[in-house]
């Protein structure tokens, strides 16, 4: 096991960056002007920074194109603030509740908190109808009772934590959703594993390391894997080494998969020279990881100077597929529906302003063409076709 520090360590105001002033300090480049619009944009969204982010990740350059993913900036002016990947579930899900999402009939996803270390300035869920605050026990007392009797139980595979950044939650949360995640795998034949999704370990790794309590409650929990959401090749870092072990090492037996997912963003990340640098700095630390999704730029929260085409997306990828098959991810299209996945050389054929995609479960979506999200489409414009059946749906489209 990594050496543990001699108390634990948990956020505290001198930890995270929450003003402008404050972050000059750090970065003296930003100029009165552009304080001056990093401080209007945080009156309208949040900004909230962890300092070992900003020290060790963020260059003192005004061009540092990470800037554009942790600090705000006028191009989410742009960004209408209307969230609405959680607004399709399924209609006999094993739970209702606001903070359990299902999609799909074997996977449910917890938001256990809304709250993470740093705020990502892309983020679709930013300042939108998420369910706000932490998780009481009494609420994952409710959800995993309805869990238990639900006939649909025997159908979970995997139940997701979210939020929010569920490492960042006190520790007797996760050891509340243990408890009760051994309860409800008494019920079923087979074994309903947790995965946990997280920036925790890149924003502020130093919470992960040393952190007794956590390690306790993560032992308990015992998740069958990570998704680590890592974005660029600098957030790689000797301290994301050390969280993913110290992650890890916490299993007596049965380690956990270690994964990554990374939204693509122009002039970011939009190359596959730069996402192989990324997966060859994650490949030299001690612990072994699998790249999962590349993720095609989400309509809402992706900023529209970083948007990029589908076929631009779909190209990345195919310059990427030559690697060994455990270096090469999946492309996930995010839509209401659910994600779709394609592959390099799958033809994308436009059907009249659109494509047709498929989401996991086979159901159909006509996916936009336009390359640009455009802030005044509404719900209820997204172009997602009827609940028909797949082939019926090929047919009518060919």
């Amino acid at each position: 096991m990594m050496p543990e520090l001699e108390t634990p360590v948990h956020t505290a105001p001198a930890d995270l960056i929450t003003s402008i002033d404050q972050l000059r300090t750090v970065l003296p480049t930003i100029t009165d002007a552009m304080a001056a619009t990093m401080t209007a944009i945080a009156q309208r969204y949040t900004f909230r920074l962890p300092r070992f982010y900003a020290e060790k990740i963020l260059l003192n350059d005004v061009n540092d194109p990470l800037w554009a993913l942790a600090l705000p900036n006028a191009g989410e002016l742009s960004d209408t603030g209307e969230e609405r990947w959680d607004a399709f579930q399924l209609a006999d899900r094993a739970v209702n509740h606001p903070r359990w999402i299902q999609k799909y009939r074997y996977e449910a996803l917890l938001r256990v908190t809304d709250f993470c270390s740093g705020l990502c300035r892309y983020c679709y869920l930013k300042n939108r109808d998420v369910t706000p605050g932490r998780i009481s026990h009494q609420e994952i007392d409710d959800m995993f009772d309805q869990a238990e009797t639900s006939p649909k139980r025997s159908e979970l595979r995997e139940i997701i934590l979210s939020g929010g950044d569920p490492l960042a939650v006190p520790p007797a949360v996760l050891e509340h959703v243990a408890l009760r995640m051994q309860r409800l795998n008494r019920t079923v034949a087979r074994r309903i594993t947790v995965t946990i999704h997280t920036r925790e370990p890149v924003w502020y790794p130093q919470r992960i390391i040393g952190n007794t309590a956590l390690h306790q409650a993560l032992k308990k929990l015992s998740p069958s894997s990570y998704i680590l959401h890592v974005v660029h090749p600098r957030e790689v870092t000797t301290e994301l080494h050390q969280a993913m072990l110290a992650l890890t090492e916490l299993a007596d037996s049965r380690r956990p998969l270690m994964m990554t997912q990374h939204p693509l963003f122009r002039g970011i990340n939009d190359d596959a020279s730069i996402i192989t640098d990324m997966y060859d700095r994650m490949d030299s630390g001690p612990v072994v990881f699998k790249p999962y999704y590349l993720i095609h730029p989400f309509p809402d929260g992706t900023l529209p100077q970083h948007r990029l085409t589908l076929p631009e997306s779909q190209k990345i990828l195919r310059d990427l597929a030559s690697a060994p098959g455990t270096r090469v991810p999946l492309l996930t299209i995010p839509t209401p529906m659910g994600k779709c996945v394609i592959g390099p050389y799958e033809q994308l054929v436009d059907r009249g302003g659109y494509y047709l995609l498929h989401t996991k479960d086979g159901v159909p979506v006509q996916y936009a063409i336009s390359p640009h999200y455009d802030p005044a489409e509404t719900r209820v414009h997204i172009p997602i076709m009827p609940e028909v059946h797949p082939s019926a749906a090929v047919s009518k489209a060919g």
